[in-house]
This record gives C-alpha cells, structure tokens and sequence, in this order.
C-alpha cells in the first residue's frame, strides 16, 4: 500500500471540503441502500483524505468493490485534484 502525504489545510478549500463530504455520503448511501456497513478499505481511505493521506490504490480499491461510476469518478476526480496540487 502506497500512501502520498499532502497537506490537506493548504489544499482544500470549501468548495473541495463539500466535494469530498458528499463523496463520503454517497459511499455511506450506497450501501445503506444495500443494508451492508460502508466500514470498508475505501471508506477508510476517502477518510484518510481528511488527514492527507491519498492511497495510491483507492481508486482501483473501489472499483474492485463494485462501486459505481458516479462515486469511482468522484474518486478520481479527487485524487487528480490533489495530485496536481502537490506538484
């Protein structure tokens, strides 16, 4: 498991903080839909964020989960945000 580390407080502005709580919900309501715990790897690693840790595989993580595109696309779309802006 590789992890990047990124400081979350100089990167993300509100914008990107409602960005990333709605893709946390949208993990929560997918399974919740499901009755199934979204306590999973990928839901650790979306957490991570939070701290500024981006894990090089959560993307693949949750598409091997069987998350759908509009979550795994929300999933990319942070980790090319945070990967541009710690170059």
């Amino acid at each position: 498991m590789n992890i990047i580390r990124f400081n979350r407080h100089e990167l993300f502005n509100g914008e990107w903080m409602k960005f990333h709580s709605a893709t946390l919900r949208e993990v929560e309501n997918f399974y919740l839909d499901k009755n199934e715990s979204w306590f999973n790897e990928v839901y650790n690693m979306l957490c991570g964020v939070w701290d500024g840790y981006l894990y090089t595989e959560m993307l693949e993580s949750a598409k091997q989960l069987g998350l759908p595109t509009h979550i795994t696309d929300r999933i990319q779309t942070t980790i090319q945000f945070i990967e541009k802006g710690i170059k």
